[in-house]
């Protein structure tokens, strides 16, 4: 018996065979590069003089994606309060107490930043984390881009301003459009 083969069966034979060819070859879906550097800063509280350890402890993971064509900068923020947090609310101001996230072009310039309220999150009395706002966007290839992450901690009763803390940026990555 002659077995004969419809169009449909050929045209779908093609298409798994070519479809394995370019799986085979690599050229497929994008994936997302990452890249993160984790810094760790231990900082002073200014507004306590007791017994009890005074010290912060702040993590900060900056990271910057590159998946296709877009690019995500991103952070996450960790703290470890001090012993001497424990009754002292707030310690914070609500004004002035945020972590910037800034998405940086190599070289200089600033191509955006998002500025994330931290003090409810601070004077709740517990460690804890956040993911604050991140950028996604799409850049020209000429420019390699990172993300830069600055913590602003304004101590309620020290009499000063915010202070201005830096972290270490994510590594640099490639931008889009190749």
């Amino acid at each position: 018996m002659l077995r004969t083969t419809t169009p449909t069966r050929q045209l779908s034979a093609v298409l798994v065979t070519a479809s394995v060819f370019v799986g085979a070859a690599g050229i497929g879906p994008a994936h997302a590069v990452e890249r993160c550097k984790v810094s760790s800063k231990t900082i002073d509280d200014p507004a306590y003089s007791g017994p009890w350890p005074d010290n912060w402890d702040f993590t900060v993971k900056a990271c910057v994606t590159e998946s296709g064509a877009t690019i995500r900068h991103w952070a996450t923020v960790s703290w470890d309060m001090p012993e001497s947090f424990a009754g002292r609310r707030p310690v914070f101001n609500a004004t002035g107490t945020n972590v910037e996230v800034t998405a940086m072009i190599t070289g200089g310039g600033l191509a955006v930043t998002r500025r994330t309220d931290l003090a409810p999150r601070l004077n709740q009395g517990k460690d804890g984390s956040t993911t604050p706002a991140s950028y996604s966007s799409r850049w020209p290839s000429r420019h390699r881009l990172f993300t830069d992450v600055i913590l602003f901690l304004d101590w309620k009763g020290d009499g000063k301003g915010p202070q201005k803390i830096r972290f270490s940026p994510s590594p640099s990555i490639p931008g889009s459009s190749r």
